[in-house]
């Protein structure tokens, strides 16, 4: 997602989005309806799934809220901003950049993790190796995940990549992921 610093400017992270849109086609093509809230991202080659663009974490959250209770499964694959600037309007003058205020956004997995009933939910983990398998344990807990993702961003080559690697986490322990093709 991206946030609006001022009409002109907004801060988000380096993801591309290949690994969601990756899945996206790979549930399609096993023949899921697959509607997919998505925030810049090239979606031409997307035929025949249900594209629902936003542009920030409260739009995502927004469009979550409205069809979480038609889903079966949640891959929550987005690369939320955690946090947002406190808008200005208008645009910011350079010379009056001085600081830049941000507040939290919510937790969109773990906020929709509480309105669970039969759905199963699967998370995403970008952290360093060094703390992978922890890290990502404890975020499949606290979001109240059935099964997460986690791979390694600390040499920076996953955002934009066409592969991946990393662990697939559920309360049964970890599996090691060899690197593969995104779309594997």
């Amino acid at each position: 997602t991206r946030e609006a610093i001022d009409d002109v400017r907004t801060i988000g992270n380096r993801s591309t989005g290949k690994q969601g849109i990756a899945i996206a086609k790979f549930a399609k093509a096993r023949g899921a309806q697959v509607p997919l809230i998505a925030a810049n991202l090239d979606t031409r080659e997307l035929l025949g799934i249900d594209l629902v663009h936003v542009i920030n974490t409260l739009d995502m959250q927004n469009a979550l809220n409205v069809r979480f209770k038609d889903c079966d499964v949640l891959i929550m694959a987005a690369a939320v901003s955690d946090a947002r600037p406190v808008i200005v309007e208008g645009k910011i003058k350079k010379d009056d950049f001085k600081e830049l205020k941000l507040e939290k956004n919510p937790d969109l997995l773990a906020e929709i993790s509480k309105m669970k009933k039969s759905q199963f939910l699967v998370g995403f983990a970008a952290e360093t190796e060094s703390n992978l398998i922890e890290e990502g344990s404890r975020k499949l807990k606290s979001k109240g995940l059935d099964l997460i993702y986690a791979n390694d961003i600390s040499s920076g080559e996953i955002f934009g990549s066409d592969k991946t690697s990393g662990y697939v986490i559920d309360n049964d322990g970890h599996h090691r992921i060899a690197e593969m093709s995104k779309e594997s």
